[in-house]
């Protein structure tokens, strides 16, 4: 049995690098498409409202993603985080992220609607993260939780898809473990049943 030849190994792992290997991707659906879908039903029930399971914690109610979560990019469809594991959050005012202009997260929708994942990095599939924002010298939001240190100053890491680097899709603060995910800015899958 020959082995391959080192052209052979480099055009394989350019192959991958680039995305052209297929996989099976899973049907997803954008949180615009539950929004459309209650326009178009007159229903009374929000769009994120079909995304959560209500459960009772030690923590107090929790309204945790009942789908699960991917990546937005077309072709790529990278499984994020697993359902159970967000918790909704809906802030009416202010923002969880210090107040820059420059920020990629849009101000101008209320409620602002977030997937918080308090227990870490690792309770993704698939997530990365980009280098600390030292840009934004405001200091951080009354909201902050308590899992985030003085010596932070505000400094976001954006979170971005690990295989395509979309992003970015949520942040966390540099020295803390909890995230955000937008719920606008990824896809979700089919409702187990």
């Amino acid at each position: 049995m020959s082995q391959p030849s080192q052209a052979e190994i480099f055009a394989a792992l350019q192959a991958q690098s680039s995305g052209s290997f297929k996989r099976n991707q899973p049907k997803t659906f954008t949180y615009d498409s539950f929004l459309q879908q209650q326009q178009e039903e007159d229903s009374s029930i929000k769009p994120i409202d079909q995304l959560v399971n209500k459960s009772e914690s030690l923590k107090g109610d929790q309204r945790l993603n009942n789908r699960r979560i991917y990546c937005p990019r077309d072709g790529c469809g990278s499984l994020i985080l697993m359902d159970g594991v967000g918790d909704l959050i809906q802030i009416e005012e202010g923002s969880i992220l210090p107040d820059d202009p420059a920020s990629p997260f849009s101000q101008s929708s209320k409620p602002y609607s977030y997937w918080y994942i308090s227990s870490g990095p690792f309770a993704f599939e698939n997530i990365g993260f980009s280098r600390p924002d030292k840009t934004n010298l405001n200091p951080l939001p009354t909201y902050t939780p308590n899992d985030i240190n003085d010596k932070t100053q505000g400094k976001v890491k954006y979170l971005i898809c690990a295989e395509c680097d979309l992003g970015p899709l949520g942040w966390s603060f540099d020295g803390g473990k909890a995230a955000w995910l937008d719920c606008k800015r990824v896809r979700y899958g089919e409702e187990k049943k």
